[in-house]
């Protein structure tokens, strides 16, 4: 770990992933290369290998980027395998474990271990499809992509190779540098799926951050990972390699700058970067890969090489993204497997859709006539693209950040739409098993969000999938499964979900037992048969004043019905229960009598009325645009305003 004025939380986390690792600590050391650090990160530092005897720290100059210190890791590690990691990331708990052994079972000189990335949830899933023993010669994406050093390598092949970081004060990409090598020279390269690896956290200030497009020194380096990408995997052995990755920078970096985001840059940029684009698109025959991009991309292509910028723009601001989303219509538990249909659709909050038309047996991209007609009409055509449309289904840890895809399937539905267009829209089945979801394994009991992969043309989405359909739960083999529509509105699962059980059903009516214990029938249509321990809060204080305390109850199933069994403290008290539904009581009153066992339920108050609108103030006569605002406000609003149209903000 390369380590440069540390964010304390950042160092603090990636100790204690590291702590966490069910690799024995006499198997792996952990070798920090402080960067010349001008704060306390050394005295951190430290402090952290005080109490690890596996942990070494190196001190060197400052370098001004991670390379060299991850040279100097490499020059002094022991270990037959080494991982990098950066100052503020994580490792998953098995990641060193699962990751060597898989190494060691096939001779892999790299594993590619599935990786997460906080904000992103469909973050390289095209990569971890399987466990791979060996992955070069895959067509369909390079091996190695993502192209970032997260992950593990075989110590002897680096240095047998002189396989090194370049260095420097800036090297953007320098890990995209490292890699050519590496696939240029490795015989075995292996793609881990089924053990989450590696967390790639961003937080703000964070150094996960975004170069500027906007900037020579991107293009110049861009420039060089092109050059570097003909130099080292030149030859016809590594033919394919290096077709998919020039392939890759052409259309993520190339054509993929003309984005949403383009026509927000001022005037000056857009002949900046249309011009560097179309340099490189020039001189390294970029075009030969034109027939394999998709409609929107292939166009754009087409216009640069024609250098036809006006007619570019106008795509730019007519071909926008339309992101999918999706609802659930069904979601019940059947033997302990959740099953799920939804709905997907295509369309935003304003109710713009994908601007399409039929021609004949052919769906094209609806386009201005100033666009049409420098178009041909072939670049247009995405019949393909639609009935290929992806609607798949997946959950994602709340916590970890880690994705898993689950079984589904989907229908496409074109449709001819009252304009003229053509509407697409979907519909999705599939199953949540929590037993083996995680490829396999067991999902681990915290919340796991349900989502939907939606992807269509120019449009990739990985949201959370609506639905407000009443929580539900299982009992199989003994462990209950819940879920429901979260506070946001959307679908969770929480495995083994005892507790979040008793706070999302809401009681319907209470009976007591002759052995003094209360049976509270909860709402819902449930699944499976058994009883769960789990805890109840409790409140003895009829006026409220009291602290709620867990005391122990059970959940059981049996005939579709779950109820909550407890025993009362006293003949009076306030229970904590259903207090997450849609109604949220604060609690419930629960008096026992002889006839019976009253609830009564303990609703917040309204919320406050909102005061009368005041009429609006009478505008400055200086300053028509802005009010009487205070001068710092307007010149802070000119000031966002200014950076947006950059494209910095």
């Amino acid at each position: 770990m390369p380590t440069y004025a540390t964010p304390p939380d950042g160092l603090r986390r990636l100790v204690a992933s590291l702590d966490r690792q069910t690799l024995a600590t006499d198997e792996f050391e952990i070798i920090f290369v402080d960067d010349g650090s001008p704060d306390g990160t050394i005295d951190r530092l430290r402090d952290v290998q005080s109490t690890r005897p596996h942990v070494r720290i190196e001190q060197i100059e400052n370098s001004g980027w991670p390379s060299k210190p991850r040279n100097v890791g490499t020059s002094v590690a022991r270990g037959e395998y080494i991982a990098y990691m950066d100052h503020d990331d994580e490792l998953y708990p098995d990641a060193l474990r699962g990751a060597y052994e898989f190494a060691k079972a096939h001779g892999s000189d790299v594993v590619n271990g599935k990786e997460a990335y906080t904000h992103t949830p469909n973050w390289a899933l095209k990569t971890y499809t399987g466990d791979l023993p060996q992955v070069i010669g895959r067509r369909d994406q390079h091996p190695l992509i993502p192209m970032n050093p997260h992950k593990l390598y075989r110590a002897a092949f680096l240095r047998d190779h002189d396989i090194r970081f370049p260095e420097g004060r800036k090297v953007m990409w320098e890990d995209a540098f490292f890699n050519l090598q590496v696939a240029r020279h490795a015989e075995v390269i292996s793609t881990l799926s089924s053990v989450p690896y590696y967390h790639w956290v961003v937080t703000p200030g964070s150094g996960s951050t975004t170069f500027l497009k906007w900037a020579e020194d991107y293009w110049t380096m861009l420039r060089r990972v092109l050059e570097a990408t003909e130099s080292e995997l030149a030859g016809s052995a590594l033919e394919p390699q290096r077709m998919q990755l020039l392939r890759h920078q052409y259309e993520a970096r190339v054509v993929g700058v003309f984005d949403q985001k383009f026509m927000k840059r001022p005037e000056e940029a857009r002949v900046f970067l249309f011009d560097h684009a179309r340099a490189l698109q020039t001189d390294f025959g970029l075009t030969r890969f034109d027939d394999q991009l998709s409609s929107s991309r292939r166009i754009r292509a087409h216009l640069l090489a024609a250098n036809d910028r006006a007619r570019l723009e106008q795509v730019c601001r007519e071909d926008v993204p339309i992101t999918g989303w999706s609802r659930a219509r069904s979601l019940g538990w059947r033997n302990g497997i959740l099953h799920v249909e939804a709905e997907a659709d295509w369309s935003e909050k304003d109710g713009r859709r994908h601007a399409l038309e039929r021609e004949g047996d052919r769906i094209l991209k609806r386009f201005s006539p100033a666009v049409t007609s420098g178009v041909p009409d072939e670049y247009r055509d995405v019949t393909s693209e639609v009935t290929d449309a992806t609607v798949q289904l997946s959950v994602r840890s709340r916590s970890s950040r880690i994705v898993w895809h689950t079984d589904s399937s989907r229908e496409i539905t074109i449709a001819d739409a009252p304009d003229g267009g053509v509407d697409i829209s979907g519909r999705l089945v599939g199953t949540i098993d929590p037993m083996s979801a995680a490829f396999g394994s067991r999902l681990n009991s915290t919340h796991w969000d349900i989502l939907v992969l939606t992807a269509a043309m120019n449009s990739v989405n990985h949201r959370n999938m609506l639905s407000d359909i009443p929580a539900s739960l299982t009992i199989t083999d003994g462990h209950l499964h819940i879920v429901y529509p979260n506070d946001g509105g959307y679908a969770t699962v929480i495995p083994d979900g005892h507790r979040e059980a008793v706070r999302r059903l809401s009681p319907v009516s209470a009976v007591s037992t002759e052995s003094d214990e209360i049976v509270i029938t909860l709402d819902g249509d449930h699944d499976g048969s058994g009883v769960v321990d789990t805890v109840a809060g409790l409140d003895e204080t009829v006026d409220g004043d009291g602290d709620f305390q867990d005391v122990p109850a059970t959940i059981r199933v049996a005939d579709g019905v779950a109820t909550l069994t407890l025993r009362p403290p006293a003949s009076t008290f306030r229970l904590r229960v259903g207090d997450r539904t849609a109604s949220r009581p604060t609690a419930w009153r629960v008096r026992v009598t002889d006839t019976g066992v009253d609830l009564d339920p303990e609703l917040p108050p309204p919320p406050p009325t909102p005061p009368t609108p005041r009429e609006p103030a009478p505008r400055s006569t200086t300053d028509a645009s802005q009010g009487d605002r205070p001068l710092f406000a307007r010149i802070k609003r000119r000031a966002g305003r200014t950076l947006r149209r950059w494209g910095l903000r």
